[in-house]
C-alpha cells in the first residue's frame, strides 16, 4: 500500500503551469488550522465518484520520485506507469524507470509481478476484487503497486474524515488542460490534486509529500485517462519460455532490474 493510501485507510503506503493570479489566490485563502473546506472536501468526492463511475479505463501517467541520501541529499528519478484496469477485479500495470521495469498482472484470482528485463516473476493467490487485493498483497507482501491511490482515494467517504486540512489553491493548467487545485493534510503526509474542470472530474496531477521523513521526499504523477481497456484475457500472465518463477519474498527483497 502506498503511504497517501495508508494514511487514508489510517494506518500509519505530472507539466503545470500556475498564473499569477492563482498563486495570489493562494496566498490570501491560507489552510483552515482545524478542518478541511468544504468546497474542497465537495471537490474529493466528486472526484471519487468520477473515478467509481470508469468500470473499464487506462491511465497513462509521467512519474518522478525523490530518493534522499543519508546526508540528506535529493535524487530524481523520472519513470512511466501505464495502468489498464477493469472493475471489479482486473488490472495490469507496467512501470518503467530510470533503475527498473516491471509488470504486474492481476485477473481476479492471483497477482503476479514479473521483471521482464532479467525474466523472473512471482505468482500469489488474490481475493476477487481490486481494493481486497491491493491490501492483501501490500500487508502480507510489502508489494506496492504503483497509483493504488486511484482506486481508493474519494471512492470511500470514510476516508475522507483522516483529512485534518484541506483548501481551493486555484485554477490551473496540467499539460494544456484546465483544472482546479486543491491541498490537502493530514498524519505524516501533504498531498494536493489537480482535478480536471472540463468533463469527468478525474485527477490530472497528484503530488504526496511524506512529511513523517525529515527530509520530506515527494512523489509526483501526472497523468492522461482513458474510459476503455483491455478485454479480460489482457490480465492474466503467460510467462515466456525462459522466465524463472521465483518465491514473492525473493523478489521483494531482490535487485532484480
Amino acid at each position: 500500500m502506498s503511504v497517501l493510501r495508508k494514511i487514508l485507510a489510517g494506518s500509519i503506503a505530472l507539466p503545470l503551469a500556475i498564473g499569477l493570479g492563482a498563486a495570489a489566490h493562494a496566498q490570501a485563502k491560507a489552510a483552515p488550522a482545524t478542518k478541511p473546506d468544504a468546497d474542497a472536501l465537495a471537490a474529493l468526492n466528486k472526484m471519487g465518484a468520477a473515478l467509481r463511475a470508469l468500470t473499464a479505463f487506462t491511465i497513462t501517467a509521467d512519474v518522478t520520485t525523490e530518493q534522499v541520501l543519508e546526508n540528506g541529499q535529493k535524487l530524481q528519478y523520472g519513470g512511466d506507469v501505464r495502468i489498464e484496469a477493469q472493475r471489479p477485479g482486473a488490472f495490469k500495470i507496467s512501470t518503467k524507470s530510470e533503475r527498473q521495469e516491471r509488470e504486474i498482472y492481476y485477473d481476479g484470482k492471483s497477482l503476479t509481478v514479473f521483471a521482464p528485463t532479467i525474466g523472473y516473476y512471482a505468482s500469489v493467490p488474490a481475493p476477487s476484487t481490486i481494493g481486497a487485493t491491493l491490501d492483501y498483497v501490500s500487508d502480507k507482501y510489502g508489494v506496492e503497486v504503483p497509483l493504488a491511490d486511484l482506486f481508493s482515494l474519494g471512492v470511500d467517504p470514510a476516508l475522507t474524515a483522516k483529512i485534518q486540512s484541506g483548501f481551493d489553491v486555484g485554477p490551473a493548467t496540467v499539460d494544456g488542460k484546465k483544472c482546479e487545485h486543491y491541498a490537502f493534510r493530514q498524519k505524516e503526509a501533504d498531498w494536493q490534486v489537480w482535478i480536471s474542470s472540463d468533463g469527468p472530474a478525474l485527477p490530472c496531477k497528484m503530488v504526496v509529500t511524506t512529511t513523517q521523513d525529515p527530509a520530506q521526499p515527494q512523489y509526483t504523477a501526472v497523468m492522461k485517462w482513458e474510459s476503455s481497456a483491455p478485454p479480460q484475457a489482457a490480465y492474466t500472465f503467460n510467462p515466456p519460455a525462459n522466465a524463472h518463477r521465483i518465491t514473492l519474498a525473493d523478489a521483494k527483497t531482490g535487485s532484480a532490474k
